[in-house]
């Protein structure tokens, strides 16, 4: 299982959020479930109905390819069960850590727009989405429909016009977090989508 630059790139993102955080609340030990909140607000991670199933799934590939020190703050321990808790601690900077990230840094692949930049296009992109095709709500289940709540297009049957905003939201933006964002759908379906083409 291979980290993107994409999944680099979210990892930073959200180490700074969590650095951020403890220091604000001056407290550490917070569990993965104590984060999840602060990540999803801000739309680091994927919202689910598990208090961050999708984020810890996102921890423990990163604990797989030995790229947790993305995030110096996670720490992680394994139960009698082989289950991993994941907790967060202030992270103290390591000056020759953080020289070797900054080098890996600057071989990303970094969008050529700022983050407002990608928000108004965005915004100027909306009105295509809203004319796409709508299934009836009737069909849906109370499971699917929770999940609306925050997907608004999830269960959706994608579409050419769908699949083309996609791909070039994609090229512009190189973020599926903000591509999933425009198409209102969950970012792993957006990016099973992309891999699939």
């Amino acid at each position: 299982m291979n980290i993107s630059h994409e999944d680099f790139q979210k990892a930073r993102r959200i180490s700074r959020a969590i650095q951020e955080h403890l220091e604000q609340i001056n407290q550490d030990g917070l569990r993965s479930t104590d984060i999840y909140p602060l990540l999803a607000k801000k739309g680091l991670v994927e919202k689910d109905r598990h208090n961050g199933l999708h984020f810890r799934k996102f921890l423990k590939r990163l604990k797989e390819n030995d790229l947790l020190k993305l995030i110096p703050q996670c720490q992680y321990r394994t139960t009698k069960t082989e289950f991993l808790e994941w907790y967060f601690y202030r992270s103290r900077v390591n000056t020759s850590k953080n020289e070797t990230l900054q080098t890996e840094e600057r071989n990303l692949i970094v969008p050529d727009i700022s983050e407002d930049g990608i928000n108004d296009l965005i915004e100027k992109a909306k009105p295509h989405v809203a004319k796409l095709p709508k299934i009836e709500k009737a069909n849906l289940t109370p499971q699917m429909l929770e999940i609306r709540l925050n997907y608004p297009r999830a269960y959706e049957k994608w579409t050419k016009r769908e699949i083309e905003i996609m791909t070039k939201a994609y090229k512009k933006f190189n973020r599926i977090d903000k591509v999933a964002e425009l198409l209102e759908r969950q970012p792993s379906v957006v990016r099973k989508k992309l891999t699939n083409l």
